[in-house]
């Protein structure tokens, strides 16, 4: 067979006389053109025996799944009585970007098969799926995992899921470890240069995560790339190093960044992938850039809202995956949004805020995309406890007060007073907590897009008040000084009044006592100096009547006192399995910070 740099220049009439392939179209073309002297090829045929000349013909043997609208087309075609919803593909003949042409039979006992052309879009099943087997060694990674964690079943499921699927969405919801599943993932898949893309808040965390496994990561930070096997980058970014260019315009050299391009990543990460959802914004763009044109082989998405109003907020995730449902724009508006185009001063707009055929855009994705709701997995504990590392932003701000905090105790002689000390660090406490304000709205608004309910403890009234001014008529309190009848109205209002998603909690006052069975998720803005006070707060929510697992949230900026806390508050807890009483926990922080 002519070599494809033989056939440029070719016309579909001259390739037809040295065709020895196997597409019987083509086959049937030549016997035609060879011996019917009237017989002669269209331009389409021409351009068919142009385009899958050199195109081997593949077995297929596989039932697909077929939309409604196709079956019915086909069905008005062939004279079918009988409305079909799948058919059996043989052979594959051809393959563009937008159809397929195969060999088909329309009903398992069809003794005549039948050659046509079926559109992507048209096709609920992927041809080319292949369900492969996959084995992991779980034993090995929890040896090389520094905690010891084991996978639970589900995440051992959703591994798999990854390293089957090369390009793939895992929208388990939140707190069932998708991070734990991708960082697995991708040590299995043997992936040599890992690009995590994620929120700001969100690369500590990262590379606390990825440090457990493997010190081989790095965070890119400004305009400065200095990449590892897993590098962390986020959204806002981007841009720094990659450029998209504008149709038209020349660029010079220097004016183009491709760092990430020229990183070539095996493995791209998106985390909180719904922050893409608009394809027309900056990071949007840039990412699907990414995926078209310099095509890692693995693209994972970890969001667990991947649609977050409507199905339209879902198509630039399909689209940058890859999925087949993805690849006619109007299509995809017209057949999942209810799309209509009008004309409106003198251009033409698309209103896609609806939905519809969401049951076929489910059997469409269903094999790209797992979806674990938290209700729904079996092997959960009760109770799941997470720390969340987080970016310190304003570091001077804190360096000051730290310093101020340090000098005075060496004016004081390093006596240790414990009492004295909980004086002069309720400052630096405080800066903390108030630093942490953001991170924790950021994630309460995630868990409120989830539609469901969350407690924030805290240890100090500026912090208290920075979140009922931020969730307003949706958020109650209870703190030190409120009567039993207030906390038992704030209580009251949260557990029965589906419009109050948020309970602001003091830790010690609303720590004891109160039923808040309605939230499944605890987040700790600032620590108290007490495990026990922890444990109280924590069960608030994790007592009779939960019939969830409940997810608790330490807030820890990273490098700062809240992680000196932590750790000592975990150490005690380990090693002598008691509760710690307040000064204890003080002294040990003074001794750790002496010997630094």
């Amino acid at each position: 067979m002519l070599d494809i740099k033989d056939i440029k220049g070719l016309g579909g009439e001259e390739l037809l006389k040295e065709y020895s392939g196997n597409n019987p179209y083509i086959k049937y073309m030549k016997k035609k053109y060879l011996t019917e002297k009237s017989y002669f090829l269209t331009t389409n045929q021409s351009k068919y025996v142009t385009k899958f000349y050199n195109f081997e013909p593949k077995m297929i043997n596989k039932v697909v799944e077929i939309t409604n609208y196709f079956s019915e087309q086909i069905c008005e075609e062939h004279n079918l009585k009988t409305p079909i919803s799948k058919i059996f593909i043989e052979t594959l003949l051809a393959e563009s970007e937008k159809a397929i042409h195969v060999i088909c039979k329309f009903y398992k006992n069809q003794k005549d098969v039948k050659l046509i052309w079926i559109p992507k879009t048209q096709l609920i099943d992927d041809i080319h799926y292949e369900d492969v087997d996959i084995e992991v060694d779980y034993e090995k990674y929890s040896k090389l995992d520094k905690r010891g964690w084991y996978a639970f079943q589900h995440q051992k499921e959703g591994i798999e899921f990854l390293l089957k699927n090369k390009k793939c969405i895992l929208a388990d919801d939140m707190g069932l470890g998708k991070t734990y599943q991708s960082i697995v993932s991708a040590l299995e898949s043997e992936s040599e240069r890992v690009l995590i893309v994620c929120p700001a808040s969100l690369k500590i965390n990262w590379m606390r995560e990825i440090q457990n496994f493997c010190e081989d990561v790095s965070i890119i930070k400004g305009k400065h790339w200095n990449p590892a096997r897993f590098t962390i980058i986020n959204y806002d970014i981007l841009k720094n190093f990659h450029t998209i260019e504008e149709r038209g315009k020349k660029y010079e050299d220097w004016e183009l960044r491709r760092e990430i391009v020229e990183f070539n990543p095996d493995l791209m990460i998106l985390d909180e992938a719904h922050f893409v959802k608009n394809h027309k914004s900056i990071r949007g763009k840039i990412l699907k850039d990414l995926s078209k044109r310099f095509t890692p082989e693995r693209i994972w998405l970890l969001t667990g809202t991947p649609i977050a109003n409507r199905p339209m907020d879902y198509y630039n995730l399909l689209s940058i995956i890859d999925s087949p449902v993805s690849r006619n724009w109007v299509q995809y508006a017209r057949t999942y949004c209810e799309g209509v185009r009008f004309k409106k001063g003198g251009r033409y707009v698309w209103v896609t805020k609806g939905a519809s055929n969401l049951e076929e855009l489910n059997n469409k994705t269903k094999r790209t995309i797992l979806r674990r709701k938290k209700e729904e997995v079996l092997d959960l504990p009760d109770k799941l406890i997470t720390p969340i590392y987080l970016e310190l932003q304003n570091v001077d701000g804190y360096k000051n007060v730290w310093e101020e905090y340090l000098q005075q105790r060496k004016i004081d002689g390093k006596k240790g007073n414990p009492a004295k000390d909980l004086v002069e660090m309720t400052l630096l406490r405080t800066f903390i907590a108030m630093e942490t304000v953001p991170y924790t709205i950021e994630k309460v608004e995630e868990v409120l897009e989830l539609n469901k309910k969350t407690i924030i403890f805290c240890n100090f009234n500026e912090e208290m008040d920075s979140f009922l001014r931020h969730f307003g008529e949706k958020s109650v309190c209870v703190r030190g000084g409120m009567s039993d009848k207030q906390k038992q109205f704030a209580v009251d209002r949260f557990q029965n009044d589906d419009d109050c998603k948020v309970f602001v909690g003091q830790i010690k006052a609303a720590g004891v006592g109160l039923t808040l069975t309605e939230a499944e998720i605890v987040i700790m803005n600032s620590l108290d100096w007490v495990p026990g006070n922890h444990e109280q707060a924590e069960d608030r929510a994790y007592r009779i009547g939960q019939n969830k697992t409940v997810n608790i949230y330490y807030m820890l900026i990273d490098d700062t006192i809240d992680t000196l806390v932590w750790d000592i508050l975990n150490e005690k807890k380990k090693v002598i399995g008691t509760i710690m009483g307040e000064n204890d926990i003080i002294t040990e922080f003074i001794k750790k910070i002496e010997n630094e």
